[in-house]
């Protein structure tokens, strides 16, 4: 990660968060990889795999990478900021990477998510731990329906905050799902 000029070694875990990166004043963060620098090899350059801007005021952040999906895509990644203050312990940040229309329902609340967008699920003001219903499905256009692609149950914690990735996988031609568990730090 490159910030302010200053690169930090991170690993970027698929199901957790990073180890925390401060924001530079700028608000302008990089991914990069060490590529070879053929005129002077003892200076390695970097390659800028993905950029976010922080904006301005925001203290706290939470920087999503998304694989780009158009080949010719300028970056490796897309990314996404979202701010901590508004994403508070017990909350699901469900975001749509999919063509296809995602629906979701916990307990009583409807969540729609279009194609490539984002929706939070504020949980209610939870003093103790809460288990909840929890479904997820797709709108299927060839049968004009929606599908059931998942119902369990979740437990909503005021110590951590849940992000749902909806996203296509290729092998099997069919939209997958995975959880990302972010601490809340008291």
């Amino acid at each position: 990660v490159l910030a302010g000029g200053k690169l930090t070694e991170l690993v970027l875990p698929k199901r957790d968060p990073s180890q925390p990166v401060r924001i530079p004043s700028d608000g302008i963060i990089r991914i990069v990889r060490e590529v070879a620098n053929p005129e002077d090899p003892d200076k390695p350059e970097y390659e800028t795999l993905a950029r976010a801007v922080v904006p301005e005021g925001m203290q706290k952040a939470l920087l999503i990478l998304v694989p780009a999906a158009e080949k010719d895509a300028p970056l490796l990644y897309r990314t996404r900021v979202q701010s901590l203050s508004e994403f508070k312990g017990g909350d699901y940040l469900f975001l749509n990477l999919t063509t296809a229309r995602i629906a979701v329902q916990m307990g009583e609340t409807k969540l729609g998510l279009e194609p490539g967008k984002s929706r939070i699920y504020e949980a209610p003001r939870l003093d103790k731990v809460e288990n909840t219903p929890i479904a997820y499905h797709y709108f299927d256009p060839n049968d004009d329906d929606w599908v059931l692609l998942s119902a369990s149950t979740v437990v909503l914690r005021p110590t951590r905050r849940e992000i749902c990735v909806f996203s296509w996988d290729p092998r099997y031609r069919r939209i997958d799902y995975h959880g990302i568990t972010v601490p809340v730090m008291r």
